[in-house]
């Protein structure tokens, strides 16, 4: 039986319900360790719960002690979100064999890049890989400096952050100082050069260093703004992103899921890499409408065979509109987009299909959060 953990600390974040599905239809048995509140039990696909405490000291222990305990009986462990990956990121200091084991990446000299925007520029500038320029902010560096090395508007990065959020955008000099006064933690601040362009959102699979399958998008809906979370997208495969993903898996040693931005600039044709969230998210499971179903790369990676998808004409022009329902419906209640709204409602292009009704204990909580979400209303 190919056994695997998945591993969440955070409860509030809703992307992890439906990722035992994902493994489940791999054919795996899928233990989940969680506390009492976490959306990973809020799913019927999951085989065994193993309880922890969410206080940070006590479930980064309880991993550890797991994994030393049965070292051979998890054949995959995944942690779900950025601040799981950031705790035992810290927790493994020396122990190579068990970083290889627990995190998402398999080299430990480039361990940097998970879950730090600082980190991530730094490895993109020792591998080449095209990114914004960008400086490490210093307290009370020079104005003038920033302006000589970075053109504006620029964006301002926490180092630790997720969802759009710890991200401001600076149009000119005279905004810059207000933003920095908004950031409580400086420590490891990133200034980086804002690139017009399309954007790209990208979730992938990798094992060993490998590229396994991905799935490429044009994001159609952003619930706020371009640095928030998505509602909508259009996904599609790319030749040229995948070359760009090839040498990110051999480079930094990707070996789990990614989350992954890109922003293209069509004059100088070049992709420039924006975000590495070495995670789940929310979208991975819609990988089963797109044709690149993130559960056969699985299948593949638990049988020992790390071929990639087969690869497809330069010519290959389809496309999948794909969209989250109770995200999408909440935009459309933000937005006064009625009409969109509607569209759902008469199940218009089959929509009801990216409704999770193949799970009714998951799109029952979903439906509580959306209900609260709308009105206020809590319980």
């Amino acid at each position: 039986m190919n056994n695997v953990l998945l591993v969440s600390i955070a409860s509030f974040f809703d992307s992890t319900g439906e990722i035992p599905f994902v493994f489940k239809r791999a054919g795996c048995k899928v233990d989940v360790f969680c506390d009492s509140t976490s959306w990973l039990l809020s799913n019927k696909f999951y085989d065994n719960w193993i309880e922890t405490s969410s206080e940070h000291e006590t479930f980064k222990d309880n991993l550890l002690k797991l994994v030393k305990e049965k070292p051979d009986y998890y054949k995959w462990i995944v942690l779900l979100e950025d601040v799981t990956v950031k705790l035992m990121n810290t927790a493994i200091t020396t122990d190579e064999e068990l970083f290889k084991k627990i995190l998402p990446i398999n080299k430990i000299e480039n361990r940097e890049i998970l879950s730090s925007k600082t980190g991530l520029s730094n490895i993109c500038l020792k591998y080449g890989i095209p990114t914004p320029r960008f400086i490490n902010y210093i307290e009370g560096m020079d104005v003038d400096y920033i302006k000589k090395e970075l053109q504006f508007p620029i964006l301002l990065k926490e180092d630790f952050s997720f969802s759009g959020l710890g991200i401001q955008f600076c149009e000119d000099q005279s905004e810059l100082q207000s933003c920095l006064d908004n950031v409580k933690i400086k420590t490891n601040l990133v200034l980086q050069e804002f690139i017009k362009g399309d954007d790209i959102g990208v979730e992938a699979l990798f094992r060993d260093g490998k590229l396994i399958t991905y799935n490429c998008a044009a994001i159609l809906t952003y619930m706020y703004n371009k640095f928030s979370f998505t509602t909508r997208r259009m996904y599609y495969q790319s030749r040229e992103i995948e070359t760009y993903l090839e040498k990110l898996a051999e480079c930094v040693g990707m070996n789990s899921f990614a989350s992954i931005q890109y922003v293209y600039h069509p004059e100088r044709k070049i992709y420039y890499l924006i975000e590495v969230d070495a995670r789940t998210n929310s979208w991975i499971p819609y990988s089963r409408f797109t044709g690149h179903d993130f559960s056969d790369g699985i299948k593949r990676i638990m049988n020992g065979d790390l071929t990639p998808d087969p690869k497809l004409p330069d010519n290959y022009e389809k496309r999948v509109e794909v969209a989250i329902f109770d995200r999408d419906l909440r935009y459309c209640m933000k937005s006064k987009d009625f009409k969109r709204a509607l569209m759902w409602m008469f199940n218009y292009k089959g929509s009801w299909k990216f409704i999770p009704l193949y799970d009714l204990k998951y799109f029952g909580r979903v439906f509580k959060k959306q209900v609260r979400d709308l009105t206020g209303i809590k319980g």
